[in-house]
């Protein structure tokens, strides 16, 4: 069946003329065509904005992201981690259980650019045993990151 295509002026003249009957013959499969549209529109408005009452979800600082060992060593070899003294085989232990929580480590080393002291090549063969992500700083406060090219980037 096919259906006539009203335009605006001819509807009104439909209306005055008292065929209204036809009016409502137009078009019934573009009115089911509508409804259908709209009908799909409110659902998709409804299944979009049912979340938008609800509270966010409580972010837990714990567990949220990796854990972090901060190494330092300084120039007269002496060890810390996490800010105390420790020895290497501690810091194995350490590293051991950081990496099954799949961990991180960031490495700090005082006067970075002379000749490193013995400890810290011991802590360097420690760290690459535990194959774990390692984040080297040139300050003892970790707020910057070396590159690979040896340059810092402040975070």
């Amino acid at each position: 069946m096919r259906h006539a295509r009203l335009r605006v002026g001819s509807f009104w003249s439909l209306v005055h003329s008292g065929m209204t009957d036809t009016l409502l013959k137009v078009r019934p499969l573009d009115i089911m065509t509508t409804l259908r549209h709209l009908i799909t529109i409110m659902g998709l408005l409804l299944f979009l904005c049912g979340g938008c009452g609800r509270p966010p979800a409580p972010q837990s600082a714990v567990g949220s992201a990796p854990p972090v060992l901060k190494i330092a060593v300084s120039a007269n070899g002496q060890l810390t981690v996490d800010g105390k003294a420790s020895t290497v085989q501690a810091l194995q232990k350490l590293l051991l259980h950081l990496s099954e929580q799949h961990g991180a480590v960031w490495y700090y080393r005082e006067t970075g650019h002379q000749n490193p002291p013995p400890i810290a090549m011991d802590v360097m063969k420690a760290l690459v045993e535990a194959q774990v992500p390692i984040r080297f700083s040139s300050r003892p406060d970790y707020s910057d990151t070396i590159d690979a090219d040896g340059r810092p980037i402040a975070k």
